[in-house]
């Protein structure tokens, strides 16, 4: 079975999309699998195509959009290897991704809650094996006082495949 994700593309100023993608260029061997986004649901298999959609539309319908803004660069990590990762993390919209997140993991999806982790709503930026580096890139960041403000106007289910993800539809939020 494929592994499914949701994400939430960034509806985000034309420069702001522009500065991400160089970043992630400069610093991501990733950039090119996916657009600038926040995950929501991770890998999840297991569950046929039709249920996890089905899912995912019941929560965009009773879902708002989300505006955020992130102003914070922070390491990160997974728990799948030793990669080390640059995160933007909004300030604002921070409790109410997390709330979308926490909506999207209940009935089907509930059994595939990672709760070992705690979920942080973010951005990826940047990936590598050197953490040190990873911690100066985020402390010149933070120097640099970033801001990059959008929102978020839908949920977008798919699956990596051949070293990109490839979204099945998008499902529109209700207007904030």
């Amino acid at each position: 079975m494929q592994e499914y994700y949701t994400v939430a593309f960034l509806d985000i100023a034309a420069d702001d999309r522009r500065w991400i993608q160089r970043f992630r260029e400069q610093h991501d061997p990733f950039y090119g699998t996916v657009d600038p986004h926040f995950t929501l649901a991770f890998g999840i298999r297991d569950l046929p195509e039709n249920l996890y959609l089905n899912h995912i539309a019941g929560v965009a319908r009773a879902s708002r959009q989300i505006p955020f803004t992130c102003r914070y660069a922070m390491l990160g990590a997974d728990d799948v290897d030793d990669t080390a990762y640059v995160f933007l993390v909004p300030d604002e919209g921070n409790a109410a991704i997390s709330r979308l997140h926490d909506r999207i993991y209940v009935g089907p999806f509930q059994p595939f809650l990672k709760l070992d982790l705690p979920y942080i709503p973010h951005i990826s930026i940047a990936s590598m094996k050197d953490c040190g580096r990873a911690k100066e890139l985020c402390d010149e960041l933070n120097e640099q006082q970033i801001c990059i403000q959008g929102r978020l106007t839908a949920l977008t289910p798919g699956v990596l495949k051949d070293g990109r993800f490839h979204p099945f539809r998008s499902y529109v939020l209700a207007p904030a």
